[in-house]
């Protein structure tokens, strides 16, 4: 259900169906002054708060394929087959608004109020003058550059880390889910629960997911497969794709199969540097140990400084039980949308129970989420908690972040673990590069400093010993490690220098095998890594 607004000026209105209530209707101190949009899940209505004078947008609960309007303002079912269902999804709205009315983020959506009326529920929300960045890609993109991209990705990892300091995972980051305002703000807008939960009544409760922007663990149906936030991440990245190609990547269950998608860093569009083109594909990884594992390790990818104020508030890392082991860390109203009136109590969100210590089970893909999964994930009220944080990765992820991911549901389970893996880093990039790491040797110490470090070393800051160039020749394309630590995306990336010796090679693309070989490389001795993916595919 999304709405859309034109920055500045009023908002455009639509006449609305015959589901819609009229205009002039009074929903406790609201007045209804227009539709601002329909979708199949619910209405978003313009009003006026009376009460606190103030213009506001309304969401009312209204899945078109379940109920309509009847007389009086009231809903009426159907058939009295969608009982269940409509109950399911009316329960989901409404733990919805009470979880976003518990936050104060200017990067995530305002609820006022939330209340029942008319045998349904509403949510009261501040009204944004803005465009989803749908319609801007759609209607404006030339108001798309890099520093447009890094504000937006910026605004949005600080409304998702927000939200991971309740344990919760968004899972529904799209392009009709952001609107950026007119001073260039971003917001994201609601999750899309009570779309999540109902689904497609023709096939059952099956979890209605984005083409495009929903990662591979999302079409998962084992509740036990992991989620977390580079379930986020990959979204995020798939909003940016979109944003800078006009094109939303192909849907991640296709490119289990076959891969289809062009990464940036081969679009290599002008005006966008390797750092943020190589972060993005990075994020667009099928495979989740792939992908920045947390916000803050997306956000180095990026260059973008660290949101310290979201990882203080991340809660404390729950102990688990001797006998598992910890998990390594893994995962609309459109543009005038916000939600309930001030006033009104806000009841406090259920205490997340603690995980049994069970053995974790073998990860597997399914298209579709089962409907029992799906009943207990509704009745417990919520789509994704984070338990509690796992032991930190040897890299440099921050605790904050760091945290695994199970559905809530009847049945106890405990997140699988995931290989650490370093993300690609384009050699292009000037030192220091994307991941933090200088791609040079060190900067040479002062030498007070160097004499601390090492007194019986006058030499210490000497130049690293010169190596030999690899060209390198990978079909379609593939991610270069070198010794564990990766070294970019070739193509574009076309040779790498290697100091002398025994070095491991690996080259990782998410939709064929990893290749692995060994090479011995002698002093100024040029050479040659290359792999044909499509070529040994069996």
């Amino acid at each position: 259900m999304n709405a859309d607004t034109r920055s500045g000026a009023a908002p455009h209105l639509n006449a609305g169906s015959e589901n819609c209530l009229p205009v002039g209707t009074r929903l406790s101190d609201f007045e209804i002054t227009g539709v601002l949009g329909e979708g199949g899940f619910g209405i978003v209505y313009l009003a006026y708060d009376h009460a606190l004078q103030r213009t506001v947008a309304i969401k009312e609960y209204m899945p078109g394929a379940l109920a309509m309007r009847a007389a009086g303002g009231g809903i009426a079912l159907r058939a009295e087959r969608h009982q269940e269902t409509f109950r399911l999804g009316l329960k989901s709205f409404i733990n919805e608004a009470r979880l976003l009315a518990r936050f104060d983020h200017p990067a995530l959506v305002k609820v006022y109020r939330f209340w029942e009326q008319n045998d349904t529920a509403y949510t009261a929300m501040q009204f944004y003058e803005g465009r989803t960045i749908k319609d801007i890609v759609t209607h404006s993109p030339e108001l798309i550059d890099e520093a447009w991209c890094r504000k937006v990705l910026d605004q949005i990892m600080q409304a998702l880390e927000t939200l991971y300091t309740m344990r919760i995972l968004h899972r529904d980051v799209s392009p009709d889910n952001i609107i950026v305002q007119a001073n260039g703000d971003a917001v994201l807008l609601d999750f899309g629960s009570a779309r999540q939960i109902i689904g497609d009544v023709t096939s059952g409760l099956t979890v209605i997911l984005k083409p495009g922007y929903a990662p591979v663990e999302q079409y998962a149906g084992d509740a036990s497969f992991e989620q977390g936030p580079f379930t986020d991440v990959y979204a995020l990245s798939a909003v940016m794709y979109f944003a800078i190609t006009k094109t939303a990547p192909p849907a991640s269950i296709g490119r289990m199969i076959s891969d289809p998608l062009v990464p940036l860093m081969v679009h290599a569009p002008a005006g966008y540097s390797g750092s943020l083109l190589a972060a993005v594909d990075t994020g667009l990884a099928v495979m989740p140990q792939y992908r920045p594992q947390t916000m803050d390790e997306f956000r180095s990818l990026l260059g973008i400084a660290s949101s310290s104020t979201a990882r203080a508030a991340i809660a404390p890392r729950a102990v688990l039980p001797a006998s598992v082991p910890p998990s390594a860390p893994p995962s609309a109203p459109s543009a005038a949308s916000a939600s309930a009136s001030a006033g009104s109590a806000v009841p406090p969100a259920a205490p997340v129970p603690a995980q049994a210590a069970v053995p974790a089970p073998n990860r597997r893909y399914v298209v579709a989420a089962g409907a029992a999964g799906l009943l207990a994930l509704a009745a417990a009220g919520l789509y994704v908690v984070m338990p509690g944080q796992p032991e930190p990765r040897p890299a440099t992820a921050p605790v904050a972040a760091g945290t695994s991911v199970a559905p809530v549901a009847s049945a106890p389970s405990v997140p699988l673990a995931v290989p650490t893996v370093t993300p690609p880093v384009p050699e292009a990039v000037p030192a220091p590069d994307i991941a933090g790491v200088p791609a040079t040797a060190p900067a040479a110490l002062p030498d007070a400093a160097a004499a601390a470090v090492e007194p019986s070393r006058p030499d210490a800051r000497q130049a690293a010993p010169a190596g030999a160039s690899y060209r390198l020749r990978i079909k379609p394309w593939g991610t270069l490690f070198v010794d564990g630590q990766s070294r970019g995306v070739s193509p574009p990336l076309k040779q790498v220098v290697l100091t002398p010796g025994r070095h491991d090679i690996r080259i990782v693309n998410p939709s064929f095998p990893d290749y692995v070989t060994t090479i011995d490389v002698n002093q100024n001795k040029p050479g040659a890594i290359a792999h044909d993916f499509s070529a040994a595919r069996p």
